[in-house]
């Protein structure tokens, strides 16, 4: 049973209030990924996001309703839910917290039980049981994100996900996100699939040329101060062993 929440509410409250109460709604069919997910596994980077994949696929006006519906629980919060092609879009701001949830629709996604024990003991809270979309899959996906917008806290991800949990490359849905590219990036707008080693060698260029003061840049907001020192000597030797692996057609 999801623990009413506490005011005033904070982001972290909220967001974990949206993972126990969507958990318990929607069971296996809310897959949490991106950040989140990554944060349910221990990773430092703060996020505000929720990113959900629901499957298997339906259609997403079903869900809207029913995603008002349960945010309407939190009394008093400012609730704003959008419908596009592509994704449903919800925005919640409580007293000091404005967090947001992203729901799109697979026919499938693999996907594994995580605890939410870590984040739920920060905020006195008993721990439930989420599904978040295995972390081989997670790490294609996450690579093919890098490729499309070139962010660096994709890039502290991969490493992550590489590094510090030894995960694997799903190749298969790795290949099937680079053959069909879709960025907003002008020099990239051109590109709209690349070969695998073509991937792994902009991957290894991108690694190369990484320099500590764009990396903190753009990371100091979203890791805690004591991640930072020595962040590129950590990511380098793992982003360029992921590159090689993946020129040599490995996971």
């Amino acid at each position: 049973m999801t623990v009413p929440l506490r005011r005033p509410a904070t982001n972290e409250a909220v967001l974990l209030w949206i993972l126990h109460r969507f958990g318990e709604e929607f069971t296996r069919r809310a897959i949490v990924k991106g950040g989140m997910a990554l944060r349910l596994a221990g990773c430092p980077r703060s996020t505000t996001d929720v990113d959900y994949v629901f499957a298997p696929a339906g259609s997403k006006r079903p869900l809207e309703p029913l995603v008002k519906k349960l945010l309407a629980e939190l009394e008093g919060a400012r609730v704003e839910v959008t419908l596009n092609s592509r994704v449903l879009r919800a925005t919640v701001q409580l007293d000091a917290a404005s967090v947001q949830i992203e729901a799109s629709l697979a026919d499938d996604c693999p996907s594994e039980a995580m605890s939410t024990g870590e984040m739920a003991a920060t905020l006195g809270q008993p721990a439930q049981i989420v599904r978040v979309m295995s972390f081989p899959h997670a790490l294609a996906h996450k690579l093919a994100a890098w490729n499309e917008r070139r962010l660096l806290r994709d890039l502290y991800d991969v490493y992550f996900l590489r590094a510090r949990m030894s995960v694997r490359v799903d190749l298969a849905t790795l290949n099937a996100r680079l053959a069909r590219i879709e960025s907003r990036l002008p020099a990239l707008r051109r590109t709209t699939s690349m070969t695998l080693p073509e991937f792994a060698r902009t991957l290894r260029q991108a690694t190369d040329d990484l320099a500590t003061p764009a990396l903190e840049a753009e990371l100091a907001p979203l890791l805690p101060p004591t991640e930072l020192p020595g962040l590129l000597l950590r990511l380098r030797p793992a982003l360029i062993d992921l590159a090689e692996s993946l020129a040599a057609g490995r996971a």
